[in-house]
């Protein structure tokens, strides 16, 4: 339908239209004859900029013929005709012209004058101002990721986003006498209602103005009979220009379409891509780490960036001075990669390993060497690895190499894999031994040669002793080197990995912040007895609501004993946290394997062997798909306050404090913290009393 050079619309501003059909003519006060009155000038509904909406009244429109439009920068003077127009309309009393081209955050001056049916002016306008808001003006070519092609061979419009056909439906275009331009445009500006002087004074709703007298609307609709027009011309050439469509296709245009979208006429048909092929589904899992105290040096024996892994070192500066770090990437080959980072007052930082120049496709461990206390994790993320297995682990590191250390935690049965990584960061080759130490009691060593500088992986299931079996491990050697296991696993369809550091030394106590025996959830509890005396092992669990539970376990000597903490009738669905008290020096650690949300995985972290006031945690993330939790567990007589600061990367803080009943354990769900939605963080937890603490993150990562 065409408009007039620009787009010439009527606009009943006092219309609330909610329901098709609902609509009336506008009604105005009579007295002014054919006399224009009323002018007012302002933008247009939203527009990509460089437009007014001019409007004005006129009580009988019978006798006007045409209008002119005369446009000033200066109120009193320098008017100049702007714009001329036809006029064939008998009951609609508002007219309106929208002036296009003008420079955004100016001010322009109009005057409208009508030409009555025998030639002779009606009359003027009194001066009318209107001013352009200072909008960027949208760049030709359209609006990113949104796109609109109108076939006039098809007779149909086509919508895409990125490229991805999201939309199509019938259109009417320009008959051959008032053809439709062909060319590529952009949608200048939205109109809720148009109405058309030239032609009748027919309403079009959901107008969006793409050319020259030219928009995409609804089937113009007569406010005298109540109908719309042109539904079953739908599908042919029926407009005079302008691109009609049914009145709901015309309101989804309308709302889906932004300002500045590139518009495509085109005369030819117009074959839409075929769809893209669904996305990969997400990979999804698990993983947790206990407390750390700082220090200024740290180890992380385990890191492998090739194939679809990601491998990141988190560091936690909880000083109130920024923290420069010395990192030392330390390949199988002896080679290593150094850089160097800082990290600001009070906050976290992240080393994206993957992007470190030199360490691309590498098994790799780490040390970290700064001038201030800090902590550290590793955190893991992989997919189709070892029979489609995918998921994410993390450990935290040791703060010193030395020549022992002792891991609880090993599986080689079904399809688990376990891999036993050893870190050389001195300056001497070595030779590694390892005592695997299975349930049933039976022991068995074997040693590796270890380079300078370097890491050592173990293929656990390839020692055939130990293949099919549950097993603890000590690792000895005689150079100081750092020690972590990491398991690849089908656990009851859960195919995900977990990882943890080894201890340091055994302990007669030791304590395991988090646990959790609902839904589905899977929780272990395994203890390592080293030595050469049968122990025994009284183990207390301390749930949120206050309940204790107290069991009594014997242990073989030199060899690993599992508790699965489901199967005890009292602790069926319990959070809770453990605490073991033996009679000989044993290590413990906790393995879960689960389905959180949707999110199947497992997650593994050791015991502590002593309560502290002060713990630190240096992972933490909650957008996307992220849930992080931080579990606090009180084994004192008395309740205790306990405070926890959240790390950002820039340097702000986030606050909370709350009680920790006696003999019990408290969840927090960082996400659910005001202000770290969608935030990198780590966490400093400070008790009043003595506490222990550990981080469980659950997520869903797009491939």
């Amino acid at each position: 339908m065409v408009m007039g050079r620009s787009a010439r619309v009527a606009l009943s501003a006092f219309m609330a239209v909610a329901l098709v059909g609902m609509f009336a003519p506008a009604v105005f006060a009579a007295g002014h004859g054919a006399a224009p009155y009323g002018l007012e000038v302002r933008p247009p509904s939203s527009s990509s900029g460089g437009s007014l909406k001019l409007t004005w009244k006129v009580d009988d429109p019978s006798r006007v013929a045409a209008y002119k439009v005369f446009r000033s920068s200066d109120p009193d003077s320098g008017f100049k005709l702007v714009h001329t127009e036809q006029v064939q309309v008998t009951e609609v009393k508002m007219m309106d012209y929208f002036d296009t081209g003008l420079k955004d955050g100016a001010k322009y001056y109009y005057r409208v004058a009508l030409t009555g049916v025998d030639g002779r002016e009606l009359g003027r306008t009194p001066t009318a101002e209107g001013s352009l808001p200072s909008l960027s003006r949208a760049k030709t070519g359209g609006y990113p990721g949104k796109h609109i092609i109108i076939s006039v061979y098809d007779q149909r419009i086509y919508f895409l986003e990125n490229d991805v056909l999201v939309k199509s439906h019938l259109c009417s275009t320009g008959t051959n006498d008032h053809p439709t331009p062909f060319g590529v445009f952009t949608v200048q500006f939205h109109e809720y209602l148009v109405i058309s002087e030239m032609y009748g004074g027919a309403y079009c709703y959901w107008w969006m103005n793409f050319a020259p007298d030219t928009g995409m609307h609804a089937l113009p609709y007569n406010p005298g009979s109540g109908t719309y027009t042109g539904a079953s011309l739908l599908g042919q050439k029926a407009s005079h220009g302008c691109v009609r469509q049914s009145v709901a296709d015309a309101q989804w245009a309308y709302n889906w379409t932004p300002n500045g979208t590139r518009i495509d006429v085109s005369p030819s048909h117009w074959e839409p891509p075929p769809p893209p092929p669904p996305p990969p589904p997400p990979y999804k899992g698990g993983h947790a780490s206990q407390g750390l105290q700082a220090a200024t040096e740290w180890y992380l024996a385990e890191g492998y960036t090739g194939g679809n892994f990601d491998e990141y070192v988190l560091m936690a500066n909880p000083n109130g001075m920024a923290a420069n770090v010395t990192a030392d990437f330390m390949k199988p080959d002896g080679s290593v990669v150094s850089g160097s980072y800082s990290i600001p007052a009070l906050s976290r930082s992240t080393i994206h390993v993957d992007s470190v120049a030199g360490l691309d496709n590498t098994e790799v461990s780490t040390r970290l060497r700064s001038d201030q206390p800090i902590t550290s994790e590793r955190s893991m993320y992989f997919h189709d690895f070892f029979n489609s297995k995918e998921g994410g682990t993390c450990s935290a590191g040791v703060s010193s190499p030395q020549t022992t250390w002792y891991l609880a935690e090993g599986y080689t049965g079904g399809e688990f894999d376990e891999f036993i990584l050893v870190q050389n960061p001195g300056d001497m080759d070595g030779t590694a031994g390892m005592d695997f130490m299975r349930s049933d009691g039976q022991s068995f060593h074997r040693d590796w040669p270890i380079k300078a500088h370097s890491r050592l992986s173990v293929h656990v299931d390839d020692i055939a002793e130990v293949s099919q079996a549950e097993v603890s491990t000590r690792v000895t050697c005689d150079q100081p080197v750092v020690a972590e296991r990491a398991q690849y696993f089908n656990y009851n369809g859960k195919r995900e990995g977990n990882a943890s550091a080894a201890v340091r030394a055994p302990a007669k106590k030791w304590y395991l912040a988090e646990g959790y025996t609902g839904g589905e959830f899977d929780e272990y509890v395994l203890i390592q007895n080293p030595g050469d005396t049968r122990g025994r092992a009284v183990v207390t669990f301390m749930c949120s609501d206050g309940l204790n539970v107290v069991k009594t376990y014997d242990l073989l000597p030199r060899s690993r004993f599992t508790i699965h903490v489901d199967e005890i009738p009292e602790l069926a669905s319990k959070e809770l946290s453990t605490m073991v008290e033996a009679d000989v020096d044993v290590i413990t650690e906790r393995s879960m394997y689960f389905v959180s949300y949707g999110r199947p995985g497992g997650a593994d972290a050791p015991g502590v062997s002593a309560a502290d006031r002060f713990w630190y945690l240096a992972e933490g993330y909650t957008g996307g798909a992220f849930d992080t939790y931080v579990l606090v567990m009180n084994p004192n007589d008395q309740a205790t306050k306990v405070d926890v600061s959240f790390l950002k990367p820039n340097g702000e803080q986030k606050g909370l404090s709350f009680t920790v009943a006696a003999h019990s354990r408290y969840t927090i769900h960082v996400d659910a913290v005001e202000g770290l939605t969608d935030a990198e963080f780590a966490s400093a937890v400070t008790g009043d009393l003595p506490v222990i603490c550990e981080r469980a993150m659950y997520f869903s990562i797009p491939r």
